[in-house]
């Protein structure tokens, strides 16, 4: 099985499902922000080996752009939605080249009531926040803007059904950055939503993407490549090491 096969695992409450949902490709979608109607945005497409954004010319307008590649089981044809007994492991190299480095950052988007984000900011920080991903922060300046870093975003699911308030154990985030000098990670961090995790009656999507804001000037390029999660016999554990934890904890 190639490394560069994307999964998804189904694991519905306390019990790992069996069954895989091949992830196969991702869904552009261009200018969910468009601010700067005029710019200059050329997409690269080769899934799972690159994906990339590259805009320039941003002219007058308003506050940002934005872009993102949502994960899809389909060929690309329709973002897949992600519910709460929904394990996935998705990991991916950012290379963010923006002159200037001010007002534009990249990692994962996710989608849900606003913009989900876990990735680098200008000021080098990495951090998660927004939508219903829980937020961590690793600190400002841990990044310096055009060095390449490895991200890694982890969900591992409670022991609810994706209904408000039934639940015992919340769902968790992980999340990770290598720059280098091996894998630092926030630790597993409770979902804080009335359902305990991702509520499964409304459409959560994942992916990566750039938020580029203003300036007539500059130019950002910001390149995912080696998008990959553990093969199905590693994410089959993944949900498994989840369900042996709620039981520890109860």
């Amino acid at each position: 099985m190639s490394q560069n096969t994307l999964w998804m695992v189904g694991a519905v409450g306390a019990s790992a499902c069996a069954a895989f949902a091949q992830i196969d490709g991702v869904q552009v979608r261009e200018r969910i922000y468009n601010d700067f109607p005029n710019s200059t945005l050329v997409v690269t497409n080769n899934f799972p080996a690159e994906v990339t954004f590259d805009e320039s010319s941003f002219g007058s307008g308003g506050w940002a752009n934005r872009h993102a590649a949502y994960f899809s089981a389909d060929g690309g044809a329709t973002a897949n939605d992600f519910d709460y007994g929904d394990a996935f492991d998705f990991q991916v190299t950012l290379d963010l080249d923006a002159t200037p480095a001010d007002g534009r950052e990249a990692g994962f988007h996710a989608d849900l009531f606003g913009l989900g984000f876990f990735g680098v900011l200008p000021n080098g920080e990495i951090a998660a926040f927004g939508s219903i991903l829980p937020f961590h922060s690793f600190g400002s300046g841990v990044w310096t803007p055009g060095d390449p870093i490895d991200l890694r975003i982890i969900h591992t699911p409670g022991d609810g059904d994706g209904t408000s308030g039934n639940f015992t154990v919340a769902s968790t985030f992980e999340y990770m950055y290598n720059l280098g000098g091996g894998w630092v990670s926030s630790g597993a961090v409770d979902m804080t939503t009335t359902e305990g995790g991702i509520p499964s009656n409304f459409d959560f999507l994942v992916g990566v993407g750039v938020q580029n804001q203003g300036g007539p000037g500059g130019s950002s390029v910001a390149k995912f490549t080696n998008i990959i999660v553990p093969a199905p016999a590693s994410a089959a554990l993944l949900a498994l090491s989840g369900v042996v934890g709620l039981r520890r904890r109860r």
